[in-house]
Parts: structure tokens; C-alpha cells; sequence
């Protein structure tokens, strides 16, 4: 298998992954939610990762089975069937990944101040993990690649960037660059929808 197929597949897991621990959250907050007969109440937030339909089942519960294995999330036996509930540790996370989308939405002005947003890491290998946290929330926020570890943004994210230094523990290991200009940006203004020069 490929490098780059690998990176998609293990991306997507993750994204499946969240979207359980996610659905558990919000629908059964730390109560139980059963997993019979479908799985259907986990379909509104996995749905979009999973594909065609009859892949729904066999996805959610390899998902379940590695958030078990993670102490995340526990099968429980009810008179009713197999249910899921949270651990202490899968309802932290969860809540800290549903504050993540509530407070880091950056707005964009009505006006951009023609200066560009450089986002520079250097995470050594031993935290992979933490740096593909990093790479995930960017993506999300809308941040573009333009190099290995070096990610642009149009519009002031200072805020985003304090959480991230902050909560991922990155210290110097990140910077952020507030740039009059990037050589060669044509291709960065039509991805932003901002006016070219």
C-alpha cells in the first residue's frame, strides 16, 4: 500500500473515531446509548466518513473496538442490548474536541488587510500524534499547506494559534508569522476568494 493511502485511511479512522466518541457524547451525554439494530442514531456524524451504507456497521464497531482499546468508551449490557457509554477519560475528550469547534471558528473581516498568517512547527517524530492533532485543527480552521510543517491563513487567528501553542503543548515548537507578502501567492488569493493584485 501506498504511503499516501495510508495517511487517508488512518486520517479518515481518526475522523470516524471522533465522530463516534462524538455521537456518544451528544446524544447520550454519560448515560448509555444502545447499539442496536443499526446504529442508526451514530449515522447523522459518521455517515460522511463511512461511504455506502452497508459498510456502516463493520466501520462503527472497528471504531468502537479501537476507542475500547483506548479507555475511551465502554460496552455495557443492558435488557434492551449491547449499549456504549463514555469513560470518564472519552467524555474529557469529547467535551475538549466539541469546545474546539465552538471557540475556534475565525471570523473573517469584511475587509482583508492584504497580510498573510504563517503558521510554522517543528514536532519531532516521538509526537506524531500531537502533530497530527495540529495538522487536523488547521485543516479544519482552513488553513492551507504550502510547505512540509508550514501553513497559511489570510486573516488574523492569533487567538487560535495561543489554544494551539498552549493546549497541544508546543512551546517554541510552533510559530506564527504575520507576512506583508508571500512570493508567488496568485494561487493562495484564488483559494481565499481575495482580490489579486
Amino acid at each position: 500500500m501506498r504511503i499516501e493511502e495510508k495517511v487517508r485511511q488512518r486520517a479518515k479512522r481518526q475522523k470516524i473515531q471522533k465522530a463516534v466518541l462524538a455521537s456518544v457524547y451528544l446524544t447520550a451525554g454519560l448515560g448509555l446509548i444502545l447499539m442496536a439494530p443499526n446504529a442508526a442514531r451514530l449515522l447523522k456524524y459518521v455517515g460522511k466518513y463511512i461511504g455506502p451504507k452497508p459498510r456502516l456497521n463493520r466501520r462503527i464497531n472497528q471504531a468502537v473496538n479501537r476507542l475500547r482499546e483506548r479507555g475511551l468508551i465502554e460496552r455495557v449490557e443492558t435488557n434492551r442490548g449491547i449499549a456504549l457509554r463514555l469513560t470518564a477519560k472519552g467524555a474529557k475528550l469529547a467535551a475538549s474536541l466539541e469546545d474546539e469547534e465552538k471557540h475556534f471558528k475565525i471570523q473573517k473581516p469584511k475587509r482583508w488587510d492584504c497580510k498573510w498568517r504563517i503558521v510554522i512547527f517543528d514536532i519531532w517524530e516521538r509526537r506524531r500524534s500531537v502533530r497530527d492533532r495540529l495538522r487536523t485543527l488547521l485543516q479544519r480552521n482552513g488553513f492551507v499547506k504550502i510547505q512540509n510543517s508550514v501553513w497559511v491563513y489570510p486573516y488574523d487567528c492569533e487567538e487560535l494559534f495561543v489554544f494551539l501553542r498552549t493546549n497541544l503543548r508546543l512551546g517554541k515548537g510552533i510559530l506564527y508569522i504575520v507576512a506583508e507578502e508571500v512570493e508567488n501567492d496568485g494561487t493562495l488569493r484564488k483559494h481565499f476568494g481575495l482580490p489579486s493584485v
